[in-house]
């Protein structure tokens, strides 16, 4: 392509004029000449400018006509890292946005405007972070701590946990914290004020509400929650969070929260719509304790008794009115007699368990039943009954034996799960708990042999109230034993039942001390008692107040028993009963069934006493000293060794293992054998028979 002619000639001969070339013949540049030459004509230059300019006021009319109004510029998220265990740093305080910052966008309706809930940016925690920071003393850096949290984004839910929490925190049991996680914009100052939380409260209180919190849309706030509890988790490690269960919580909350919680492992209890009037016992556990809340499972397994069906239907039915509250409800077994009645039939035909389950929930119900027709011996009977369970983990699965008499308040849960909790798993237990064997939930009218009436023991001053108590005596109308008790007790029976046919009768533990009107099982029981030294915690209620009532006007002996009790027989009706006026246990008074809260039932405000203040009877009702029962189960247990379980006194004891009854019986033994222990004793394992345990608070 040529290039264009010049504008200036470079040189002479260059320069000619334009007349001297040929006309008719113009070049462009002769063109570009005679345009510039036009008098008053645009400039091409100034013409694209034009263009240029009129296009850019076009294109900044659109821009700033659809500029979008939600958008805000980037910024770096806060530093949440866990604590270390140097001085805290110090963080800059920055002042949240305010939300008119964020375009709010409202919807009209026939009556109101309401905020479009649909933000969705990135999360901020502006007055999170001075609160964790601060809270250093309560060792929340440390998995295992003192530190329980209550949680709410309802301002209706916050209502209803803080009184709770205050109560919590005013026992000083535990480190009290409260995260508020939701939409409203209260300030923290007037939330405490408006719900009468002062100073004397002792909660600390954390503001995990997110930044645009009303404008944010659920998922964010669902997001947000969970973020806000995996902050406060690095700072307190909480064992547990407490939560409004009754429905009046925000869905996004109980969401989030339960997603996280279960992904850190964490414990979360949903408190249940009347948690004010029935359940402020737990305000009274620490923080060890309400951290096994789930850990714990309990089955119940009931012995059914031919021709008793009103009995086993009043009991099923008291059953069905009980308050499980948030806790799972129990497995439950029903061992059959082999010819079952009608009325039975029809009656677990129809019945559900849990009652108030869905479909989809599935049964808990297990039915056992007997092939034999003949009558059972005392042996076939022990057998067939502890055969009904087996615990999963010996340490938190628990089983709750019922008679078919028993009647139950509907309030008999709450007693069993607060005494569980604090005996067994709180901060102040010491290896004394390791001797209680079970936990019953009614007061015997009379002693094991049924030889005379019992009166419970009260406190030291006259006329004090009634106090609980322990006592080596097992109970079989309604106890709660323990998991690993039941696998010893199962090592035990089946020992005690070998040596019955390999060697001869026992001079002197021959005798029964358990009266017929209780099944043989309970025997078994009483011997692994004296020979451990262990003991049953029982109520300390006054005689109007009943936690599980003993119905005796459709009483049974068991099944065992029948042969020998035929002089008996009542001639009217022609069943097997036991006669009341040759029984004492047959003759008691039954009290109420406690339908109010047990702070108002129990003594001292519901506040149990340690283990070692209790009075501590033997089985036959002599009050001893803690620090006797050892001296009790070593004698008892010399005599056993060597009548019953086969072993030659002289030889050095066995090692004593937990869930073992092994070192009672050497029936398997080679002569001058003596086992060594598979592992070194754990000082926190039971003390062996021969020495009493030490007393220590428990």
């Amino acid at each position: 392509m040529p290039l264009p002619p010049r504008l200036f000639a470079g040189d002479v001969e260059l320069g000619k004029k334009d007349d001297d070339h040929k006309q008719g013949m113009k070049s462009p540049l002769g063109i570009m000449w005679q345009q510039r030459r036009i008098p008053h004509g645009p400039h091409r230059r100034s013409m694209k400018r034009l263009a240029l300019g009129i296009l850019a006021l076009v294109a900044l009319y659109y821009f700033f006509k659809n500029m979008p109004t939600d958008l805000k510029p980037p910024r770096s998220r806060p530093n949440y890292g866990p604590p270390s265990s140097g001085a805290v740093p110090v963080i800059p305080s920055k002042k949240e946005p305010p939300s008119s910052q964020v375009g709010t966008h409202l919807e009209k309706g026939k009556d109101t405007e309401k905020v479009v809930k649909d933000f969705n940016g990135p999360i901020k925690f502006y007055k999170l972070a001075a609160s964790l920071h601060a809270v250093a003393n309560t060792r929340g850096s440390e998995l295992v701590n003192r530190n329980v949290l209550f949680a709410a984004a309802s301002l209706k839910s916050a209502a209803t946990l803080l009184p709770i929490a205050c109560e919590m925190a005013q026992k000083k049991r535990s480190y009290v914290h409260f995260a508020l996680m939701g939409r409203d914009e209260i300030a923290m100052d007037i939330l405490r004020n408006v719900n009468g939380i002062t100073k004397e409260c002792n909660i600390i209180f954390h503001d995990a509400r997110p930044d645009f919190a009303p404008r944010s849309s659920e998922f964010r706030m669902e997001i947000s929650t969970g973020a806000g509890f995996n902050h406060v988790n690095n700072f307190v490690h909480p064992q547990a969070t407490l939560i409004d269960g009754s429905g009046d919580e925000e869905p996004f909350f109980l969401k989030g929260l339960r997603s996280r919680a279960v992904g850190l492992g964490r414990t979360v209890i949903e408190l249940p719509p009347d948690v004010e009037q029935n359940m402020m016992w737990l305000t009274l556990l620490d923080s060890a304790s309400l951290s096994a809340w789930h850990k714990a499972s309990i089955d119940i397994v009931i012995h059914a008794q031919p021709s008793a069906s009103g009995s086993l239907m009043r009991l099923l039915d008291s059953l069905k009115k009980a308050d499980y509250f948030s806790s799972a409800p129990p497995r439950l077994t029903i061992e059959l007699p082999n010819k079952i009645d009608e009325p039975t039939k029809q009656y677990l035909t129809r019945f559900k368990w849990p009652h108030n389950a869905d479909d989809n929930f599935g049964s808990l119900l297990t039915l056992h039943h007997r092939i034999p027709q003949y009558g059972l011996t005392p042996e076939e009977n022990s057998i067939r009954f502890l055969e009904a369970f087996w615990p999963a983990d010996p340490f938190t699965s628990h089983v709750l034996v019922l008679s078919p008499q028993t009647e139950l308040s509907p309030l008999f849960y709450h007693y069993l799960k607060y005494v569980l909790l604090e005996y067994r798993h709180s901060v102040s237990k010491t290896g004394m708990h390791r001797n209680l064997l079970g936990i019953s939930l009614n007061l015997p009218s009379t002693y094991l042999n049924d030889s005379a009436t019992f009166a419970p023991p009260t406190g030291n001053e006259t006329g004090a109230p009634p106090t609980p108590f322990l006592w080596q005596a097992p109970n079989s109308n309604a106890a709660l034993y323990f998991g690993e008790k039941w696998v010893e007790l199962h090592d035990f029976v089946a020992n005690s039942l070998t040596s019955q046919h390999k060697l001869p009768t026992p001079t002197t533990l021959n005798e029964k001390l358990v009266s017929k009107t209780y099944p043989s099982w309970l025997e078994h029981v009483l011997r692994l008692i004296r020979c451990r030294g262990y003991w049953m915690l029982y109520p300390g209620l006054e005689k109007t107040d009943s936690i599980a009532n003993l119905h005796n006007e459709l009483y049974h002996p068991p099944e065992e028993y029948q042969e020998e009790l035929k002089e008996e027989k009542s001639p009217e009706s022609g069943d097997f009963t036991a006669d009341v006026q040759k029984h004492l246990s047959l003759k008691h008074t039954e009290a109420p069934l406690i339908s109010k809260p047990l702070l108002t039932i129990l003594p001292s405000g519901g506040d149990l006493p340690r283990v070692s203040q209790m009075p501590l009877l033997t089985w036959d009702g002599q009050e001893i000293d803690v620090n006797e029962v050892g001296e009790y189960a070593a004698n008892y247990t010399y005599i056993f060794k060597h009548e019953i379980g086969g072993c030659d006194v002289s030889l050095p004891s066995k090692v004593v293992f937990e869930t073992s009854a092994q070192d009672l019986f050497c029936l398997n033994d080679k002569p001058g054998m003596i086992e060594k222990p598979e592992r070194e004793e754990d000082p926190m394992d039971p003390p062996a028979p021969e020495h009493p345990p030490s007393e220590e608070g428990g």
